[in-house]
C-alpha cells in the first residue's frame, strides 16, 4: 500500500495537558481519534488507526513538523481494526516504534487476518440470529462482507505487511512504565473487548478511555469478544479513579466522566427492564428489541453489529437469570419469551 498524502489533512490539535488529537476517518463506523505526546525521544500515539488511515496520519504529522519515523512508541487500548490494523504496516515505514498491548493480546490474536475471518464469521452469526427474513438478511451480509472485503483487500495491496500482530512490550494491569519521559500507568478494562487497557497519565488525570465509553453510550460485541459483567465491573472500577478527564477513541471529550459512567450503567438497566417490559407483551427477536431500544437509524452505517452485540449481551444476561429463554428457529434466527 503507497503511503501518500491524502486530499483533506486532518488537523494535529493540541487539546491541552501535553496532549495532540488527530482525528482520522475512516470507510466505516465513526473516526478514530489517535492521541499523541511529544517526548524527549520523539512521539507516543494512544492507537494507530485502520490500515487506510496511514496516509492520512502521515500528512497529519507533517503539518507540525513530524513524519512516521518519528513515532517511538503506540500504546494499543484494544484489538479492533479501527484502532490496531495500521500496526501491520505502519512497521514498515515508522522503523523505530515500540509496540505496547495487554499481555493476553498478542498470543490471543497471533495471525492478525486469521483473527478478523473469525470476527466476521461471528459478526455473521448474530445477523442470522437477529434477521429471520431472508432478502433481508442477505442484503445485510452483502453489505458486511462489501466492508470486510475492502479491509482484506487493503492489506493485500502491500508487500511490506505482515499478518501476525506483533506487541514488544506486554502489559499487565496497574503497570507502570515511562515512555518518552512520561510516566503511564495502564488499567486491564475487559467489556468492550477482551484485551481492552486504559492508559492513564498519572500527572494529569488524564485517562483514555478507548471504547469503553462512546457518545455517552457503551459497545459490547457480545458474539465476538465483549462481556457484559466485564463491562460493568469496569465501570465499577473506574468509578473509584481520581479521573480529571476522561478521552474516547470516538467522538468528543466526556464533559463530566464519572457522572457519565454512572449515566451509562444506569442506561444499560434501563435497557434491560425495557427487553423485558417487551418481552412480557409477547415473543420478540433481537432485530425487533434492538430498535425498541435504540432505534431504526441503527440500520444505516456501521453502527448495527454494535447495537445488536450490545442487546445480545442483555438477552444472554436474562437468558443466565433464568429470565428468559432462547428459541432456536431455522438458519440460526433466534426468537426469545419470557419465562413465567
Amino acid at each position: 500500500m503507497k503511503v501518500t498524502i491524502p486530499k483533506r489533512i486532518p488537523p494535529m490539535e493540541d487539546i491541552g495537558d501535553g496532549v495532540f488529537k488527530i482525528v482520522l476517518p475512516q470507510p466505516f463506523y465513526a473516526p478514530n481519534n489517535i492521541y499523541l505526546y511529544e517526548g524527549n525521544d520523539g512521539l507516543t500515539l494512544i492507537d494507530s488507526g485502520y490500515i487506510e488511515s496511514i496516509p492520512m496520519l502521515q500528512a497529519s504529522l507533517k503539518t507540525k513538523g513530524f513524519s512516521l519515523n518519528d513515532i517511538r512508541h503506540i500504546i494499543y487500548t484494544h484489538n479492533h481494526l479501527d484502532h490496531i490494523s495500521s500496526a501491520l504496516v505502519l512497521k514498515s515505514y515508522a522503523k523505530n516504534v515500540t509496540y505496547y498491548g495487554y499481555r493476553a493480546m498478542a498470543d490471543g490474536v497471533g495471525n492478525y487476518l486469521e483473527s478478523m475471518l473469525l470476527f466476521e464469521e461471528a459478526t455473521e452469526d448474530l445477523f442470522h440470529k437477529a434477521f429471520g427474513d431472508k432478502e433481508e438478511l442477505d442484503r445485510i451480509l452483502t453489505e458486511s462482507r462489501k466492508g470486510w472485503r475492502q479491509f482484506f483487500s487493503k492489506f493485500g495491496e502491500t508487500k511490506k505487511g505482515d499478518p501476525v500482530l506483533r506487541i514488544d512490550v506486554a502489559i499487565d494491569h496497574n503497570d507502570s512504565l515511562e515512555l518518552g519521559g512520561r510516566l503511564f500507568r495502564f488499567l486491564y478494562t475487559p467489556g468492550h473487548n477482551l484485551y481492552h487497557i486504559t492508559p492513564v497519565d498519572p500527572a494529569t488525570g488524564v485517562y483514555f478511555s478507548g471504547d469503553l465509553i462512546i457518545a455517552n453510550l457503551t459497545a459490547i460485541y457480545s458474539e465476538m469478544d465483549g462481556n457484559l459483567g466485564d463491562y460493568y465491573f469496569t465501570l465499577s472500577k473506574l468509578l473509584e479513579e481520581p479521573i480529571k478527564r476522561m478521552l474516547p477513541a470516538h467522538g468528543s471529550e466526556i464533559e463530566d466522566p464519572k457522572k457519565t459512567i454512572t449515566l451509562v450503567k444506569k442506561t444499560l438497566s434501563i435497557l434491560e427492564k425495557g427487553v423485558l417490559r417487551r418481552l412480557r407483551e409477547g415473543e420478540s427477536d433481537l432485530k425487533v428489541l434492538m430498535e425498541a431500544a435504540i432505534g431504526k437509524k441503527v440500520h444505516n452505517g456501521g453502527h448495527l453489529p454494535t447495537a445488536l452485540g450490545l442487546v445480545y449481551s442483555i438477552i444472554q444476561k436474562l437468558v443466565l437469570e433464568g429470565q428468559i429463554r432462547i428459541e432456536k428457529r431455522e438458519n440460526g434466527y433466534e426468537v426469545f419469551h419470557i419465562v413465567v
